[in-house]
């Protein structure tokens, strides 16, 4: 069994630093904050951490448990570069850390692939699953081309030279990642200052994509074991993950609510974060029947998960 062996406040934040060691002596980092209800996972997307959660969290009365997915932030790489390897670990995270299920899952991106295949994993511990332009769902030529062996190597030499330089990253985010949308000043400078961390974990997370969208086992091929709700939410001019992939999430979500915003990009924490949480209370708010708790967890709903609790209100 791992342990949380520490913690320290987020000066200006609503989000409190916590490490768990997993079993195998990998450490998870992860921001908690405290709430009354259904704790609430927010899990990043590719480049981004923890931090870029804070606004979000800050605004929301219930529990947030962010995680920097493995490699990103302050979070030790995964142990294979698939979306299962991550979605293991944040699971195994959820469970040291004691979190109370059922728990509502958030992901953008690369977060919102890992927070599907949590949802089948957990799927009776999940009350509701909401995706901000997801990957895993369709195929996404750039990251099989950079994950090819050999350009794999040579976009390990230029990535850290890509990232560590703040004018050509900004122009880059402006046009291609936010719809030419101010904001995400913030994330930039942290992809600044961590630039040769980053190019590892960027390129483990780049196989993963580029897995996800070509195995034959890929959420857009079969149907997800996973009945709750789910919403799926995408900018028409996101040019990362094509909204053509909502397709594949109907596929593995026949269920699922999609959602088109106009006119915004990639990145809606930044573009649109009013809507966004309105658009999460809504998702997030709904509870199926056939997700009632099992009898063990019944007496569990009303706690705030004790592992990092007494901690946070110290």
């Amino acid at each position: 069994m791992g342990r949380i062996f520490q913690h320290s406040a987020a000066s200006g934040s609503a989000l409190q630093s916590m490490m768990v060691t997993l079993a195998d002596g990998r450490r998870i980092h992860c921001r908690c904050s405290l709430g009354v209800g259904e704790p609430l996972v927010l899990l990043h997307g590719l480049l981004d951490s923890s931090e870029g959660w804070t606004e979000f969290a800050a605004a929301q009365s219930r529990p947030c448990i962010a995680f920097d997915l493995p490699g990103f932030g302050h979070s030790d790489l995964p142990t294979r570069p698939r979306i299962g390897a991550y979605a293991e670990d944040v699971h195994e995270a959820l469970e040291l850390l004691d979190v109370p299920t059922p728990v509502g899952l958030i992901g953008h991106s690369l977060g919102g692939a890992i927070a599907a295949a949590l949802a089948e994993r957990m799927a009776e511990q999940v009350s509701a699953l909401l995706m901000l332009a997801p990957v895993g769902f369709g195929r996404i030529p750039l990251a099989e081309a950079v994950s090819i062996p050999g350009a794999r190597q040579l976009t390990r030499l230029w990535m850290p030279l890509a990232l560590g330089h703040r004018l050509p990253l900004t122009l880059a985010y402006r046009g291609f990642v936010n719809a030419e949308h101010a904001g995400g000043g913030e994330m930039l400078e942290r992809i600044v200052k961590s630039e040769v961390d980053l190019a590892a974990a960027a390129a483990a997370a780049t196989q993963a994509i580029a897995a996800a969208g070509t195995s034959k086992y890929g959420f857009h091929r079969r149907r997800v074991g996973y009945g709750g709700p789910v919403t799926a939410m995408w900018g028409t001019r996101d040019r990362i993950v094509s909204p053509k992939h909502s397709l594949g999430v109907k596929i593995a979500f026949p269920q699922a609510q999609i959602v088109h915003w106009h006119g915004i990009g990639h990145h809606p924490q930044c573009e649109r974060p009013g809507e966004l949480l309105a658009l999460a209370a809504r998702a997030c708010a709904l509870r199926p029947a056939a997700l009632a708790p099992l009898p063990a967890a019944a007496g569990r709903r009303r706690r705030i998960a004790p592992a990092f609790a007494p901690a946070l209100a110290a």
